[in-house]
């Protein structure tokens, strides 16, 4: 039985490493998703910015419209003004021509505010481009590197469960049976090792009379609380 039990703590330990493989194969493409989003978001925040700008110089050649438009009506009044008949139609024209400068000053007002905020965006997209510029190539490295690592984890993992394979055909399958399902029950672990009188996995407190019979080998021994395999290293081990 210390053999058996021996193999079991060994699996347990082969099979915690292929966990931890595996996870990492999970993780490696979610951890490259992410650097392509954040890549995605920062061309996102580049092409608004100049959607930003095109709406802005179409907001200008309007203004620039409203500003001929007013310069040409107030031209044509200041030219009716020397023209007026009576003073009822020259004080109309007066308030027409103090409209439009009015109106033109309003216009010319916004016209610089849009020209400043152009200027702003046109800033911000460069900005944004030499921002850009550096995370792709950071990106591009990352994304290399990542994959690189993936098939190395890949790699390892696929010689480890060779090693299992090779492992558990000394083991008899009633044994490995019940270590299986432990195992499957208890999130990838179905061997814990005793610990200061504790099982390491719930960390439960095991009675010293059983933590003595555990280190003499003779059967197997589960935990009360978890129901996990029991395993204590022998002094040898210690």
């Amino acid at each position: 039985m210390s053999d058996v039990l021996e193999k079991l703590w060994q699996l347990q330990q082969l099979d915690s490493e292929i966990d931890l493989l595996q996870k990492k194969e999970k993780e490696i493409p979610q951890k490259i998703e992410g650097l392509q989003m954040t890549k995605a978001e920062a061309n996102k925040r580049l092409d608004n910015e100049k959607k930003k700008l095109l709406e802005l110089k179409k907001i200008a050649k309007e203004q620039e419209i409203d500003l001929k438009a007013c310069e040409d009506k107030l031209n044509q009044y200041s030219v009716q003004l020397y023209s007026a008949k009576t003073n009822e139609q020259y004080k109309a024209f007066l308030n027409e021509i103090e409209t439009q400068k009015k109106l033109k000053a309003e216009i010319e007002d916004k016209i610089l505010a849009t020209l400043e905020s152009m200027e702003n965006a046109e800033k911000e997209i460069r900005h944004l481009e030499n921002e850009l510029m550096e995370l792709e190539k950071l990106t591009e490295s990352k994304i290399a590197s990542l994959k690189k690592e993936a098939e190395e984890v890949k790699r390892v993992r696929e010689e480890k469960e060779k090693a299992r394979a090779s492992f558990t055909s000394q083991i008899e399958p009633d044994l490995l049976a019940i270590y299986e399902r432990i195992r499957k029950k208890k999130g990838g672990i179905a061997v814990a090792e005793v610990s200061d009188e504790r099982c390491s996995a719930c960390l439960n407190p095991i009675p010293p009379q059983t933590v003595l019979e555990i280190s003499r080998r003779q059967k197997l021994y589960y935990c009360d609380y978890c129901g996990r395999i029991l395993y204590r290293k022998t002094r040898n081990q210690s």
